[in-house]
């Protein structure tokens, strides 16, 4: 590819932020129904990345969110601390929804309304003679399925059966991950502000399905929490010279290290009253990788990248830069170059006007043949005269 005029913008910067360890809050209405769920969190290959928290969904207007990486919502009704979730997912959090056990299709869709998710609109219970629902698909491209199969060609999924659930349609404000044969939705993905929320519309206990006895309930349960606590940074769209944001909340000192591009650092004394749990740094003068140290402890990376309209190359017209010209009040003399011309040879001749040892040269060669011809006319005139 051949390379433009500006070599500077040819690189972008991106970073993905997961914390070393990985705090996970559990709340719910009974601490059986968690069991799975915890269960399928704690006995992986991963757990020892987890930390995990249960509290009962009556604590959460007291408990300090900034604190966890991941909060598993498991109930139908939410009496108090929407707010606190809310503004949890604002700071970039990741929460996994499951409905209760006991069934509330006004208290379930009065708590997903309330996040800025599609309600519940009907609660499908299966009757005696029915059969069981199953997946109907299931898309495999989304990054929760890398590398959770041996082999990435036999991409098959057990389907679980399916007794209880409550049909949800994602309506343009998410993506189905996996689709129940009726068409509404088992797992969905939404964005919510900075945040991200994965949605099931079935309860994680035997008596609604048999999904978490399944192979595929434990990676899955894993693989998201991965999932929802990594965070993407682009989306930030920092560009050098700008303020960066930067939660600082999980601090444990008054003062921040920062890591600049090309092994710079900066540091910065926290005033000991302050209570803001975020960074305003301008410091930005250079495209790269900015990392947020409080003592050891990374806090946050933050990707910062050259102004994109500085890369976008448009020739002015005359008109154009003359007007500029006068506008900057320009009073010296400036010369046009075609595309045609030498740049080099242009220049030196308004630098010391045209050569004109050509013109002389042509002009004394022809003054000498004058000379001789005039030479030679005399001498025939005064031969001619001795002679008579």
């Amino acid at each position: 590819i051949e390379e433009d005029d500006v070599l500077h913008d040819n690189k972008r910067f991106t970073s993905v932020f997961i914390s070393e360890k990985i705090n996970i809050l559990l709340l719910y209405n009974s601490e059986e129904y968690s069991k799975y769920v915890k269960l399928a969190l704690s006995s992986s290959s991963t757990s020892e990345n987890f930390v995990i928290t249960s509290k009962r969904l009556s604590q959460l207007p007291g408990l300090p969110l900034n604190n966890f990486n991941v909060v598993f919502l498991l109930g139908s009704n939410l009496p108090s601390g929407v707010n606190k979730i809310k503004d949890f997912l604002n700071n970039g959090g990741g929460v996994v929804v499951f409905p209760g056990s006991v069934p509330n299709l006004a208290g379930f869709s009065n708590l997903l309304t309330s996040l800025g998710l599609p309600a519940a609109t009907q609660l499908i219970k299966l009757d005696e003679a029915g059969q069981p629902f199953e997946f109907e698909k299931v898309e495999f491209e989304h990054p929760l399925f890398t590398d959770i199969f041996l082999d990435e060609e036999k991409t098959k999924i057990e389907s679980p059966q399916i007794y209880s659930y409550f049909r949800i349609q994602t309506k343009g404000k998410g993506k189905s991950i996996i689709t129940l044969d009726d068409g509404s939705s088992f797992m969905s993905e939404y964005s919510v502000s900075e945040g991200k929320v994965f949605l099931f519309n079935s309860s994680p206990i035997t008596k609604w399905s048999d999904f978490p006895l399944k192979s595929i309930f434990a990676p899955l349960m894993n693989k998201s929490v991965f999932y929802l606590s990594s965070k993407y940074k682009s989306k930030a769209g920092y560009l050098a010279g700008e303020k960066i944001n930067v939660n600082i909340s999980n601090r444990n000192l008054p003062q921040i290290r920062i890591e600049k591009p090309g092994k710079r650092e900066d540091m910065i004394n926290l005033a000991e009253n302050t209570g803001s749990d975020f960074l305003f740094y301008s410091a930005t003068n250079y495209a790269g990788i900015y990392k947020f140290y409080s003592g050891n402890k990374l806090l946050d990376n933050v990707s910062v990248n050259t102004n994109p309209v500085e890369s976008k190359i448009n020739y002015s017209t005359d008109d154009e830069f003359d007007t500029y010209l006068k506008k900057i009040n320009f009073k010296g003399s400036h010369v046009r170059i075609g595309k045609e011309e030498n740049p080099l040879q242009v220049i030196l001749q308004a630098r010391f006007g045209s050569e004109l040892w050509r013109y002389f040269l042509i002009a004394a060669l022809l003054l000498a043949l004058a000379e001789m011809t005039v030479a030679r006319n005399v001498k025939k005139e005064l031969a001619e005269v001795k002679e008579r």
